[in-house]
């Protein structure tokens, strides 16, 4: 979190000029730093604990508003180049095409349902190891999540892409008339922030939630892998995402995995000699 803090705090100040809201953000950021500090003298109860794994998780709503006020007032986004990439990997558009070649309700209600499982995988996540396992998987999985959301953060904040549905606008027909492509569509008209689509968060947060499950959760995370690999699948086919996009997430979600022990071992404290 220091880390992000000071990496963001570098491109709130790169941004100030045209930011109006730029004295906010850095307060914001002098508020989570004494955030970390409070909590790293407080006694290690059991509480204590919950949320020094968790508060990433919590503040990730601030951040992911900052992000749309930055993109909203810089009006500088990406999407022309990672359209050329969508051609250049998929032979055209995917999220327009695929769900306009594909219009079953069926497929539809499934990976709308799986699209909008996403808060349920980053609520149930933590809760689950926190009560169900021990405390260093909490600890070793909060961390896992934790990095995959501000690393997503940081490349919005460098690269802001908005997505297809901004471009082309929202899916439209029998696909999108199915109770979950209503309801997720409400959820992002309601609380998305503009320039967040590039790599998708939703993909990358969601693989790596379910891969923090994998050694200490085995029915579970039987139960929510395949809901992961729809929900990946469900941001391009409801035009949400673009597939690079999805494809980036996917990616990073399991790079992240694959350093997260190690990169978490060398930030943690010494061991004793």
């Amino acid at each position: 979190m220091l880390g992000f803090l000071a990496a963001n705090t570098a491109i709130v100040l790169w941004r100030a000029p045209v930011v109006h809201a730029f004295p906010w953000l850095l307060l914001g950021n002098a508020l989570t730093l004494v955030l970390i500090g409070l909590l790293a003298r407080a006694p290690l109860t059991r509480f204590a604990a919950f949320i020094g794994g968790g508060y990433g998780i919590v503040l990730t709503l601030a951040y992911y508003t900052q992000l749309g006020v930055i993109a909203l007032d810089t009006a500088h986004l990406n999407d022309a180049l990672v359209q050329r990439w969508e051609a250049a990997l998929f032979g055209g558009q995917v999220s327009v095409t695929w769900h306009e070649r594909m219009p079953g309700l069926a497929l539809s209600w499934v990976l709308h349902a799986c699209y909008g499982s996403y808060y349920g995988i980053v609520v149930l996540t933590p809760f689950w190891l926190f009560f169900r396992a021990p405390r260093e998987s909490y600890e070793r999985g909060m961390f896992l999540v934790t990095l995959a959301f501000y690393v997503c953060y940081l490349t919005f904040a460098l690269l802001p892409v908005a997505g297809p549905r901004y471009f082309y606008g929202n899916a439209t027909g029998p696909i999108a008339a199915v109770l979950p492509a209503r309801v997720v569509r409400g959820i992002l008209e309601s609380g998305s922030s503009y320039g967040t689509a590039f790599p998708s968060s939703h993909v990358a947060v969601a693989w790596c939630a379910v891969l923090a499950l994998w050694r200490d959760a085995r029915r579970l995370r039987l139960a929510l892998a395949p809901v992961a690999v729809g929900l990946a699948a469900g941001t391009v086919y409801g035009q949400f995402h673009y597939a690079v996009d999805a494809l980036a997430g996917a990616v990073l979600g399991v790079a992240l995995f694959a350093v997260g022990d190690r990169l978490r071992t060398a930030l943690g404290p010494a061991a004793p000699s």
